[in-house]
């Protein structure tokens, strides 16, 4: 009997299996739990593009050196409501949510604050940190740089990363507006996770490298391909937008080969919303703003109107107590991680 493609592992026991792989690795307990927390954070909400099937890759690349064990995260420029921080080229996302932990801290103080970072590797789903700022009381951004996956517009070689950015903002309906989207119609990492399941992908996703429509995961990722930008150029200049702010400003690297020993760069935003009104008014502002958004009249076939980080709210709360769908290669790699750091694989529900 074919195994299936999909099974329900236990959130809690997927989190504490991630945070042994971690601490195995060399980690500190501190940030393996982290690395826990945030990497099923994204799978509980649905995005399992940039969940728990990165933990293994993570790991391996600790073993290897290619990302620093002994990372510490630290600031080396700070002046007023901005900072830089250099990530050490650790785990991405233990400097990232460093960095938005003082642009809070900052915030709070002068209003608003953008903190860059540098030297640093790949930080998952930026929801996550401007989901920080939003717990907070503030209006949070995120952006990274991704790989260079997307052509300028009208060229056909990759020179434009795949570049996601956030925003989050709270309201009062029990769950965050939250918009975490690529430049790109989709992530690269879902063009990885079509190859690995052995499924083609839809033909609107992605170029070959002569830049046409294709529907083979391998001519995108293993023959040159690139990935097609969300609205056409305006995909292609929010792209770039993000390549400015995240890497020329901080310092870290754009481009193939640019600055070889930069790792990758982000940026992080916050705005304090007592600054400007109070948040309890600011709330029921936003209630108001998502009542009338909800008050369109709904096409046929839809279900209903849903604004970005409603829908992964109420995935979060079921999955957090029935369980998180993984797929085969996903469960795979995570047995023969468990297995080689002697740590019991005990998730599957």
């Amino acid at each position: 009997m074919a195994e299936e493609m999909y099974r329900n592992v236990d959130a809690h026991g997927l989190e504490k299996l991630v945070t042994a792989l971690f601490v195995h690795a060399g980690l500190t307990e501190h940030d393996a739990a982290f690395m826990g927390e945030c990497l099923t954070y994204a799978d509980r909400r649905g995005i399992h593009s940039h969940g728990v099937r990165w933990a293994p890759r993570y790991v391996a690349s600790l073993a290897s050196g290619h990302l620093n064990a002994k990372a510490v995260a630290k600031v080396v420029v700070e002046r007023g409501a901005t900072a830089i921080v250099d990530g050490e080229k650790g785990v991405g996302h233990i400097a990232v949510k460093f960095a938005m932990d003082i642009a809070i801290r900052k915030a709070k103080e002068f209003g608003n604050a953008t903190v860059g970072i540098r030297n640093n590797s790949h930080c998952g789903a930026v929801a996550y940190y401007a989901q920080q700022a939003a717990d907070a009381g503030c209006i949070g951004f995120a952006a990274t740089t991704g790989g260079t996956m997307i052509a300028p517009w009208g060229g056909l070689d990759r020179r434009v990363g795949l570049n996601p950015i956030s925003w989050a903002a709270p309201t009062g309906k029990g769950f965050t507006y939250n918009l975490d989207m690529a430049p790109s119609i989709v992530a690269g990492s879902k063009i990885e996770m079509a190859r690995d399941r052995g499924e083609p992908i839809s033909p609107d996703w992605a170029y070959d490298a002569e830049g046409n429509p294709t529907s083979d995961p391998l001519a995108v990722l293993s023959h040159g391909g690139t990935l097609a930008p969300v609205g056409g150029y305006k995909g292609v200049g929010l792209g770039v937008a993000a390549d400015i702010l995240c890497s020329v400003l901080s310092g870290g690297r754009y481009g193939e080969g640019e600055e070889p020993n930069h790792g990758g760069g982000m940026i992080v935003q916050a705005i304090d919303i007592e600054h400007f009104q109070p948040l309890a008014e600011f709330t029921g502002r936003m209630d108001r703003l998502v009542d009338w958004y909800k008050s369109s009249r709904v096409k046929a076939g839809v279900d209903g109107v849903y604004l970005p980080g409603e829908l992964e709210a109420g995935r979060n709360a079921v999955r957090s107590n029935s369980g998180i769908p993984l797929d085969i290669p996903t469960r795979t790699a995570l047995h023969k991680a468990a297995e080689t750091a002697g740590i019991n694989y005990d998730i599957e529900i």
